[in-house]
């Protein structure tokens, strides 16, 4: 693990904030890109991005509270510097920024749902990059594994969970980006949830912070992955059956 990289004029530069900082960066970058291809105005997109940016930072925040620190929840949420920190749930945030983006997409693109299609591949590429931070600064670590693999933290050798991720999400953008390229944008748009959501779904078992939360033998994430993978499924028949 190496939480801080560096120091800058004597000042530590933590991996984690970094590199979900690039990840942001890089993702908002590509999808910038496959959005001119279109020839949709830059404008949009900024509006977009900065819109589910403060939504989604808001939702990450929110469904910490809720799902991983309830006995805390109302003294964190006091707290500016929790606010502004640490202590994030990413699924808190991707259902808030896509709560924001299908209202954007309807008041200022005539619901044209499909274009949220154009980002899944830099959001897919965004969050690899900001999971390499969260394996750096020894968060959302895995259980124990004897492989040669594992990496020690808190004292034991564990599955590096993170890096899984990382690797299933390059996988996810690669096919995205295919379906893109191809012009096939309510395609991409559905299998980035159901995707990612069958991949947090296998990767929970590997897990060993508590902090995730339990449910019936499940962490918070599968329930969530559970949803999201029948309501995307649901929308995905219903869509092929309408072109049929």
């Amino acid at each position: 693990m190496k939480p801080i990289l560096f120091h800058l004029f004597g000042e530590p530069v933590f991996s984690y904030p970094l590199l979900m900082g690039f990840g942001w960066g890089i993702g908002f970058n590509y999808s910038a890109l496959l959005w001119k291809r279109q020839g949709l105005a830059n404008k949009k997109l900024w509006q977009l991005f900065i819109g589910s940016f403060i939504f989604g930072w808001i939702g990450a925040k929110v469904f910490f509270l809720i799902f991983s620190a309830p006995d805390m929840a109302l003294n964190y949420g006091r707290e500016v510097n929790f606010w502004l920190g640490g202590g994030f749930v990413f699924y808190g945030g991707l259902v808030f920024a896509a709560l924001f983006s299908l209202l954007f997409i309807r008041l200022n693109m005539n619901s044209k749902y499909e274009l949220l299609g154009l980002i899944t591949p830099g959001l897919a590429i965004g969050h690899a990059i900001g999971r390499v931070g969260c394996f750096l600064a020894g968060c959302c670590y895995g259980d124990h594994c004897d492989l040669p693999i594992g990496v020690l933290v808190k004292g034991i050798s564990r599955h590096p969970v993170q890096l899984y991720e990382v690797a299933g999400l390059v996988l996810i953008f690669l096919i995205l980006r295919k379906l893109v390229l191809k012009k096939k944008l309510k395609e991409s748009l559905l299998l980035y949830p159901i995707g990612y959501s069958l991949l947090r779904f296998a990767l929970e078992f590997f897990r060993g912070d508590a902090i995730r939360g339990l449910y019936a033998g499940l962490s918070t994430s599968q329930w969530v992955s559970i949803l999201i993978v029948l309501v995307s499924s649901i929308i995905f028949l219903k869509n092929s059956s309408s072109r049929s």
